[in-house]
């Protein structure tokens, strides 16, 4: 079956380099997420959790999962940031707001912050994550992407799919793509037995191969199977880098602010009573 994924250097490689490209772009969205959580744990004394990710489990699940834990963010930074905006300037909020601050500036953020609502919030680091996530518009940007993609067969893959050879790629591709293969379901409900494990799907593609992959379309399976790669990075991506810019920013907020306030005693607690806990049960 391999020698009917055949194809020439240059097309292995384009489907690699996309495979390649669609796993470091959800991988740099997990971390990123994981990295937020974690903030947010710290920061805003409450806990959001991630259902798991990776592995085995569907590129569109992993997304779904993702989404979840984003609206779940969303929520938990609502209430601190309506609290911030009520005690701060509309100037200084905005500048919290602004995904594009330098450094420097980012610094100076923190300062005026601290100086202008000192008494008010116990901690600088959770008000200054809320209002950060509260503008990302993480959900939203997620949501776009995953309905512009929906109808790709890539979402049916196993992230772990994505790491295999260019030919086994190819494959898991087109049963996915297969009619009566898993294109079919839905990605909260995947088959149990994946491309490489199970019959079912492998039998999708037995059954679709002599039709579907003779003659110009064996030829091109490989950079059928790159543009369907492609394609999806192309509508994933840039909600993918949203998350992980906003794990950045967040980052240097948290050092900067241990850098500026040490021994301030930043963590769990400190917001005002009920900002916190009520932020926690706040529904998107």
């Amino acid at each position: 079956m391999l020698s009917l994924f055949s194809g020439t250097e240059s097309e292995r490689e384009r489907l690699v380099r996309a495979s390649q490209s669609l796993l470091d772009s959800l991988q740099g969205c997990i971390s990123a997420t994981r990295t937020l959580l974690c903030i947010l744990t710290q920061h805003l004394d409450t806990s959001v959790s991630l259902e798991p990710v990776g592995g085995d489990v569907d590129v569109g699940e992993n997304l779904e999962h993702l989404l979840r834990a984003a609206q779940e963010m969303h929520a938990t930074a609502e209430q601190t940031d309506r609290h911030v905006q009520k005690n701060t300037s509309r100037d200084l909020y905005a500048r919290m707001a602004s995904p594009h601050t330098s450094l420097q500036e980012k610094g100076a953020i923190v300062r005026d912050f601290h100086q202008a609502t000192l008494g008010i919030f116990g901690s600088v680091g959770g008000p200054v994550v809320a209002v950060l996530l509260r503008n990302a518009g993480l959900p939203e940007r997620l949501e776009a992407a995953l309905r512009e993609a929906e109808a790709s067969p890539v979402l049916r893959l196993p992230m772990d799919a994505l790491r295999r050879s260019s030919e086994e790629i190819a494959r898991a591709v087109s049963a996915c793509a297969a009619p009566g293969g898993p294109a079919g379901e839905t990605a909260a409900g995947p088959p149990k037995n994946g491309p490489f494990s199970g019959t079912g799907v492998m039998q999708s593609l037995g059954d679709y191969l002599p039709d579907a992959l003779t003659g110009r379309r064996a030829r091109n399976a490989l950079a059928a199977a790159a543009g369907h790669l492609e394609e999806a990075l192309r509508a994933l991506a840039p909600a993918c880098k949203s998350f992980q810019l906003a794990a950045a920013a967040a980052e240097v907020y948290m050092a900067l602010i241990t850098e500026q306030q040490p021994g301030t005693g930043e963590g769990p607690g400190q917001n005002p009573p009920g900002v916190a806990h009520g932020a926690a049960q706040a529904k998107p």
